[in-house]
């Protein structure tokens, strides 16, 4: 009799605990993952939703397009700047009716200040009095004021919506990666490109894989040091006037600007792969490989698989465009 009893209690605790831990994160089994590149940003998830035990979605896309003012590709790329409205993501996971209603709110007010500030981004101004070449050349030539919302006034409004809501009776449990092209002012590209050149052998990111590559050499065939990587925004994409852009935010209101990251339990086996394969001047296919390389983890050593593959979506000066 006691040894029942005290396995009766053991499975209470068990479950009590595990429940809790599950409930502790907004994200809980979802899977959120996202990488800065060299002029781009890269956005994955998994496709299923999970209620305890029972699998019930599996072709779910978690990624999101906040503001995109060319769903049917932009007419001519040549004609637009900088400050156009380019196109922002975010990845949600949590309880699905927050993620709807929160990303909804920021939708609806990256449209309504697109509106703002013009007729649209998809429309075109022409002088009529002039002729069509200069009215075009004048188009590309002439910098507008910013039309729309940028990745990080969005980042930040999701960060508010999020605050105000989080001691009411309804906050939003909600775990987000928002990721977008940033347009840079030309005063601060010599700016931008001096700071990346001087930190490129002391940042944060660096040192931790020097540290995770000196903790593993003695378990490697070759463990040669290799160089250091140089920037976290890649001086092309700088001089080009836009950088890419990844925000992580979490359900309590908490932003940060990353090169990487991640939400869910499945980040704890993310982390450490990002944290010894990240590089910022990584190109899009090491960049999808490297994800494709934390999914598969996740399928070796996490409790939960997802029985379809990961959602992955490439955010550009281009556009957004699905990779998997």
């Amino acid at each position: 009799m006691p040894s029942l009893l005290s396995q009766l209690t053991f499975w209470l605790l068990f479950t009590v605990v595990v429940e809790h831990t599950f409930a502790s994160s907004a994200a809980g089994t979802e899977t959120l993952v996202g990488i800065v590149g060299k002029d781009f940003v890269l956005l994955a998830a998994d496709s299923s939703v999970s209620q305890s035990i029972a699998l019930t979605a599996s072709n779910l896309d978690k990624i999101a397009i906040l503001a995109d003012p060319f769903p049917s590709g932009r007419p001519d790329r040549a004609l637009t700047n900088r400050y156009a409205q380019h196109v922002i993501a975010a990845a949600a996971a949590g309880d699905a009716a927050d993620a709807d209603r929160l990303l909804g709110v920021l939708r609806a007010h990256a449209a309504i200040r697109e509106f703002e500030v013009g007729v649209g981004c998809d429309v075109e101004y022409i002088d009529c009095e002039k002729s069509t070449d200069d009215a075009q050349s004048s188009i590309a030539q002439t910098p507008s004021s910013p039309a729309g919302m940028t990745v990080e006034s969005l980042a930040n409004l999701a960060r508010g919506q999020i605050a105000t809501q989080l001691r009411s009776a309804s906050p939003f449990r909600v775990c987000l990666l928002v990721g977008g092209m940033m347009p840079v002012e030309d005063s601060m590209i010599a700016t931008h490109s001096l700071s990346c050149s001087q930190s490129a052998a002391g940042s944060p990111s660096d040192l931790l894989q020097r540290q995770v590559r000196f903790a593993s050499a003695p378990f490697l065939v070759t463990p040669e040091e290799p160089p250091i990587a140089s920037t976290v925004s890649s001086p092309s994409a700088v001089a080009s006037g836009l950088v890419p852009r990844l925000y992580w935010l979490d359900e309590y209101g908490s932003l940060q600007t990353v090169p990487y990251g991640a939400h869910g339990h499945g980040a704890n086996f993310i982390l450490s792969i990002l944290d010894q394969g990240y590089r910022p001047d990584l190109d899009r296919q090491q960049a999808a490989d490297l994800l494709r390389r934390c999914f598969a983890q996740l399928r070796t050593r996490y409790v939960i698989n997802s029985p379809e593959p990961p959602c992955i979506k490439c955010i550009d000066a281009s556009g957004c465009r699905l990779l998997r």
